[in-house]
């Protein structure tokens, strides 16, 4: 019965894979300034622990279809880009899980003048699973859906050549399905002054006010000031970090005064190959638990064009947090490698592996996961 699963899964693979192929000879669309592109792919999926547990895994192949639409506008003042994606899963042995998600993302720019500009960005998603390491990282075990919007505006005013001010307004609504877990919502206003003291630095000032609310239950507040810098060691090589600190009101409405620090180097080697590294270290309001979350994390990522055609990327993770009021410790460690390949100019095969792993001092939130991804992406 798993091998008749398994191969009606390949069966809708390679069905999926000649379609996307035989479409290769559409284009896209250009009008009057608004390019419209369409995009495919198909993938297969080995996942050893479909509901992320410690014990009594459940592995799967999973097939997976996608298909997306890209919109991007670019006037004298103004540029408007949005991207929507859906995909559908069918898995061999599970079929329960079987399941659509979608995403959508909006950005949106538009300059008054020479001295003054907004810019607006709206994140949605609906999935059954993190999609990155910092999202896995502190989150409720299990499988279940969950929806997720963010959403950032802001205005910049150019005081002068090398001082600017910012005022910023965010969102962040997650919604998850699992009745045992509260929904939660988190607003944010900030401002930000910007002063380019030389052509190689950049220095910066934050303050940041945010809510989290739960429904049902409690909310919490933080004010953060931060001041920060940017600076270019060459043209390809620069440092951004920020220190500050974090008043917090908590849930239990005890109040804290924490430290925040970030820190990031990017270096851009050639027009081929790219490296980065960051360390983040704060308290903080998660969206899955009504508790601060004291965490550290460290990643890094490195992509490289191998070849003309072959293309590799390698990323890295290390996250340790605690909750401050039921301390359960979460550690996650993780390691993602990926390789994309030119078939044509417009199909693109990838292969992928990645690896996570949790510890934790409840056992039940413990987990190891393997994933290998291969597929076929379109764009026309």
């Amino acid at each position: 019965m798993k091998t008749a699963h398994i191969s009606k899964n390949l069966f809708i693979f390679f069905l999926a894979a000649l379609l996307i192929v035989s479409a290769g000879k559409a284009y896209s669309f250009d009008y009057k300034g608004i390019d419209l592109k369409l995009r495919a792919s198909v993938s297969e999926i080995y996942d050893d622990n479909i509901t992320f547990v410690h014990e009594n895994e459940k592995e799967d192949f999973i097939t997976n279809l996608s298909f997306g639409l890209g919109v991007k506008y670019e006037g004298k003042t103004r540029s408007l880009e949005l991207t929507a994606n859906i995909f559908q899963q069918f898995f061999a042995d599970y079929d329960n899980f079987n399941n659509t998600s979608e995403d959508l993302t909006l950005n949106f720019q538009q300059e008054f003048s020479r001295y003054d500009r907004i810019s607006l960005r709206d994140v949605f998603t609906h999935t059954y699973e993190p999609r990155s390491f910092e999202e896995a990282f502190g989150i409720t075990r299990g499988r279940y859906s969950y929806y997720r919007n963010r959403f950032n505006l802001a205005y910049t005013k150019d005081i002068s050549r090398q001082f600017s001010i910012s005022a910023r307004y965010a969102s962040e609504i997650d919604e998850v399905s699992r009745e045992d877990l509260s929904d939660s919502s988190l607003n944010r206003v900030g401002l930000d002054a910007t002063y380019f003291p030389t052509s190689a630095t950049i220095l910066m000032f934050s303050y940041d006010f945010s809510r989290r609310d739960f429904d049902p239950g409690g909310n919490a507040t933080i004010h953060t000031i931060a001041p920060g810098l940017r600076h270019y060691f060459t043209r390809q090589l620069y440092f951004d970090g920020k220190a500050g600190i974090d008043f917090i009101n908590s849930y239990n409405d005890k109040n804290y005064a924490k430290p925040l620090i970030q820190a990031s180097v990017t270096n851009d080697i050639d027009e081929n190959s790219r490296v980065s590294i960051s360390f983040t270290r704060r308290y903080y309001t998660n969206a899955y638990t009504q508790d601060l979350f004291d965490y550290w994390q460290t990643s890094g990522t490195f992509t490289r064009r191998l070849f003309k055609r072959l293309g590799c990327s390698l990323s890295g993770f290390y996250g340790e947090g605690e909750y401050i009021t039921t301390n359960i410790a979460d550690k996650l460690r993780g390691v993602s490698v990926g390789f994309t390949y030119d078939l044509s100019k417009k199909l693109k095969g990838n292969l992928r592996y990645t690896y996570s792993d949790v510890d934790s001092t409840i056992d039940t939130r413990e987990y190891t996961k393997n994933k290998i991804f291969l597929g076929l992406a379109m764009e026309f």
